[in-house]
């Protein structure tokens, strides 16, 4: 017997003409994940909300037909087999991908907000934004200042910043952040404040804008020095260290491997890992392909490519014991990529694509064509960052 939602759910099928089985089917499917699992604790009146949400969901799967219904679960990149007749239906609210809590994206200034218990927050202006672990808050540059907020949107505390805030990134522990200001007087500093909202301190006054990053233990912090060099500063030591390596360049993104001490640095066009061993940081060139996102999955790095012709790609990198790179999968996408991230082998990535809107996917596996739309966004908006939790 179908269990209570089901039914309901069977219901308003039935009131709805000319869906096919399959159509159904599929419908149902994506209507009852919304559902909160079975046996999970919550109140009556969120369990209706969700029920609520999925017969919307439902109904708008099914009324799009056959051909719609099914490409709303996958939607192929560079390579669809999709028709000129058949156009990917518009996702138009966040879906948080499978395996993840939560989901934030900063698209045009305006933060997206969702979590798997179905709370969201849209379009509230930041300069910047950031989880923490588990997705339990949100940390978000607003004006002047450092904002915490419960993923309802309710406010935990705010900190004054003394500029904006443009880099966020909450440790593993949850216990610190990391942040960069962008003063009122011209500089740019690297601070550190507790998750409480208490003791904020300067680590570096002279830093460049990028976002930094934690190592797994949380005792050490990666960003980009002034001199556009990758900086680990060291709690537990309470010193700094320039990360030595052959012909590193001008930094611009820096990411913490979710394990162990290796640490990815991008440039324009090159890509560098450290910390393996005692080998100095060792890499690989891409160009004329500019890097435009990095993301751990495992011990492999997801590099998200923007190349001539506005060609973009996701190329897996592995490494050798020594230190090296390996390359391994690379998958092409049409568009431009401006933010990728990656949770529990998933990787989520923005494309902004010509003339169409600007599109967030997840997939189970960066080496398949099959993807999951997250969001739609109008054509010619920017994801500048995006964050799975």
């Amino acid at each position: 017997m179908p269990s209570g939602p089901e039914s309901r759910l069977r219901e308003l099928l039935a009131q709805l003409p000319t869906a096919t089985k399959a159509v159904e089917d599929r419908a149902l499917a994506a209507a009852l994940a919304a559902l909160p699992p079975a046996g999970a604790r919550r109140r009556r009146p969120l369990r209706t909300a969700f029920l609520v949400a999925a017969g919307v969901v439902l109904l708008l799967a099914v009324s799009a037909g056959a051909l719609a219904a099914a490409g709303a679960l996958h939607v192929s990149l560079g390579g669809s087999e999709r028709s000129a007749r058949q156009p990917a239906p518009i996702v138009p609210r966040l879906i948080v991908p499978r395996g993840a809590r939560g989901i934030a994206a900063v698209v045009d200034g305006r933060l997206w907000f969702t979590s798997r218990s179905g709370l969201r927050i849209e379009g509230l202006p930041v300069e910047s934004a950031a989880l923490s672990p588990h997705a339990l808050y949100v940390a978000a540059g607003i004006g002047d200042s450092l904002v915490v907020m419960a993923p309802n949107g309710t406010r935990a505390w705010s900190h004054p910043a003394g500029g904006r805030v443009v880099g966020i990134a909450w440790a593993p522990s949850g216990l610190r952040i990391a942040y960069v200001v962008q003063t009122t007087s011209g500089g740019v500093q690297l601070r550190t404040i507790e998750g409480d909202g208490d003791h904020d301190r300067v680590l570096d006054a002279a830093v460049r804008p990028v976002p930094p990053s934690w190592r797994a233990d949380a005792l050490a912090v990666a960003y980009v020095g002034a001199g556009g060099h990758p900086v680990v500063y060291d709690f537990g030591r309470r010193a700094h260290h320039v990360v030595a390596g052959d012909r590193l360049g001008e930094t611009t993104r820096i990411t913490f491997a979710p394990q162990g001490r290796a640490l990815a640095i991008g440039s324009a066009g090159r890509l560098w890992i450290s910390g393996v061993g005692r080998v100095p940081a060792r890499g690989g060139d891409f160009s004329p392909d500019s890097i435009a996102g990095l993301a751990w999955i495992g011990d492999e790095i997801a590099v998200g490519l923007n190349g001539p012709s506005k060609r973009a790609a996701v190329q897996l990198v592995g490494l050798a014991k020594n230190g090296a790179t390996v390359r391994g999968k690379r998958l092409d996408v049409s568009g431009e990529i401006t933010a990728l991230d990656a949770r529990g082998g998933r990787v989520v990535l923005a494309l902004r694509r010509h003339g169409l809107p600007t599109r967030l996917v997840a997939s189970t596996a960066p080496d398949r064509p099959a993807r999951t739309v997250l969001l739609d966004v109008g054509a010619g908006s920017t994801v500048g960052e995006l964050a799975v939790r």
